[in-house]
């Protein structure tokens, strides 16, 4: 299977990327995982008991549980991964969610007031006050909660190789080159079926091989060749060529992340919210959405995806391409051609197709906007540090609406990555963490998207489409909408 670029590491949710996400959960597993419909569900638990105030959560492992050097997986073994995870000292870059997060009032995630193991097989999380999202936080894709022995790490406490519990273990890492995983075979797996990352995890052939592939055409060939097997992204416009040949399956599935325009809310001239309305009304949406992926897609200016449950027509909505809006606010602002940079970058092609579509949309509605192309890691730290004006971006996939809305709202001060700096926003996010039930969380997050329709701190664009390439021989390939490939359960003839 191709892989964009190596591993940055074996050490999860520490030196980390997409790539280095894909390979280790193949390797390491968590007490609960994301199903297909993006709820969650135990994994390494046998079953999860939740406190009727929703602050103690109580995990029984799974009888039979082995870790890849034989020995037995215990409660001992829980706690101290995280115990190693949640030490300052790993960098384990998901820590803040369990420890409040943020500092000052920029208070997020939750806290672990403690972990208790009163036996072999039980696990006690107590946290310092109720919480809805711990076991979607718990599951996160981004930063396993992984459960490993403590010989993956040196006698000095630095990391070594991932002993897991997965139903593949590290085999040779040939650096810049390829990954191969070996199947595990003293792996206990679940009964219930496959689901997303839940559900039965079976290793149905001795090796898997995830080939480093930068170059996507190059990947394409491959995958025509038969130098691999599974191409995960097939490059848009190759799609209808390999189609006619006949040769490839070629499934389609729509996806989690969430493509946007982000808008710098601090900047002297974007502040003022009637112009940022002015630059929605300039952009056609769904002639971008439709371009970027071949007519596949829908636009979705709402953070909350577009095939999930909590997406109600009213997440539909959106401000309209309407250009003499647009005119018509420039001149109650009295804009005078003010210039605006749009950054963005060509490691993402549809990033910058997306750009270079807006600004010619922006210059024809009247607002002087140009492109400002930089490379991935600049236009990535110019995120990370508020260094934008606008900048063409995608987010990766999240479960939960909640952990998108918690990602962007927040103090701008505290946390540079936020676009959206409203109280109310905040206040509503917050009691989306809150609550558990559905009808509750589907009107919060509807009136946090009428908010953000007025306020229009980010301009969504669309959560896109995929087409994965799969030679003939492989079987039970399943894409889902994390877009993330998983090789359990997959034979080749």
């Amino acid at each position: 299977m191709q892989i964009r670029s190596d591993i940055r590491s074996t050490e999860p949710g520490v030196n980390r990327d997409a790539e280095t996400d894909t390979v280790m959960h193949h390797i390491v597993e968590s007490l609960v995982a994301f199903k297909e419909d993006l709820d969650v569900a135990p994994l390494l638990a046998a079953k999860v008991d939740v406190s009727p105030d929703q602050r103690v959560y109580t995990f029984t492992l799974r009888d039979g549980l082995l870790f890849h050097n034989g020995q037995p997986v215990t409660s001992a073994d829980v706690k101290w991964s995280w115990d190693r995870w949640l030490d300052p000292k790993t960098n384990w870059i998901c820590r803040g969610s369990f420890t409040g997060g943020g500092s000052g009032d920029e208070e997020r995630g939750v806290k672990l007031a403690s972990i208790a193991t009163p036996d072999a097989k039980t696990i006690v999380f107590t946290l310092d006050k109720p919480s809805a999202i711990f076991l979607t936080l718990m599951a996160s894709v981004q930063c396993p909660t992984a459960i490993v022995h403590k010989d993956s790490v040196n006698p000095d406490g630095s990391w070594k190789t991932p002993i897991g519990t997965g139903p593949f273990k590290l085999g040779e890492w040939k650096r810049g080159e390829y990954v191969m995983l070996e199947k595990f075979d003293k792996y206990v797996a679940r009964s219930d079926a496959q689901d997303g990352y839940a559900g039965k995890r079976e290793a149905k052939v001795d090796r898997v091989k995830f080939m480093v592939i930068a170059d996507p055409n190059a990947a394409r060939n491959a995958l025509v060749s038969g130098d691999i097997d599974i191409l995960p992204t097939v490059p848009p416009a190759s799609i209808e060529g390999l189609r006619l040949r006949g040769t490839l399956q070629l499934p389609e599935h729509e996806l989690v992340g969430w493509t946007a325009m982000l808008i710098q809310t601090n900047d002297p001239l974007l502040k003022d919210p009637r112009m940022r309305q002015a630059i929605a009304y300039a952009i056609d949406r769904t002639q971008i959405a439709q371009t970027a992926t071949h007519g596949r897609s829908k636009p979705n200016g709402s953070a909350v995806p577009a095939h999930t449950k909590y997406h109600t027509p009213l997440h539909d909505e959106w401000l309209p391409y309407d250009p003499a809006k647009t005119k018509a606010l420039l001149a109650e602002i009295g804009y005078k051609g003010e210039l605006i940079k749009i950054q963005t970058n060509r490691r993402y092609a549809n990033m910058f197709d997306n750009a270079v579509v807006i600004q010619s949309m922006l210059h024809a509605a009247g607002i002087n906007a140009q492109l400002q192309v930089l490379d991935w890691a600049t236009q990535l730290s110019n995120y990370q540090n508020g260094k934008f004006q606008l900048s063409a971006f995608a987010y990766s996939a999240r479960p939960d609406p909640y952990l998108t809305y918690d990602g962007i709202i927040g103090k701008k001060a505290a946390r540079k990555t936020v676009q959206w700096e409203n109280d109310e926003a905040e206040k509503l996010t917050q009691q989306v963490g809150m609550t558990t039930v559905q009808a509750e969380r589907q009107k919060l997050f509807d009136d946090l998207h009428r908010l953000m329709m007025k306020d229009v701190p980010i301009i969504g664009l669309y959560n896109g489409n995929t087409v994965t390439g799969l030679s003939q021989k492989i079987k039970g390939y399943r894409p889902w909408g994390m877009n993330m490939p998983i090789l359990w359960g997959v034979t080749k003839d």
